[in-house]
């Protein structure tokens, strides 16, 4: 199965996933910026944009426990007195 680069592209809670070298991206691009979408900071290479939305998942789920862990969420880091 061969891998492409997939940029993420955001607004709110819709991300898409969208192959970059796909004929249709510039224009799809162009499009979706202009409606308020943002481009997603981290490209990742899947087999398809359902795996690229699972690497896109997991990176989310990561960083909430990062937060969490981190002070983002206190009550799972204080010790009762």
């Amino acid at each position: 199965m061969s891998t492409q680069r997939y940029l993420f592209l955001i607004k709110g809670t819709l991300v898409l996933a969208q192959p970059l070298a796909a004929p249709e991206t510039g224009e799809l691009l162009a499009s979706l910026l202009q409606q308020g979408f943002v481009v997603g900071p981290l490209p990742v290479w899947a087999g398809s944009a359902e795996q690229a939305l699972a690497c896109y998942e997991r990176a989310a789920q990561q960083q909430a426990f990062a937060d969490a862990i981190s002070g983002a969420a206190p009550e799972l880091t204080e010790v009762p007195a």
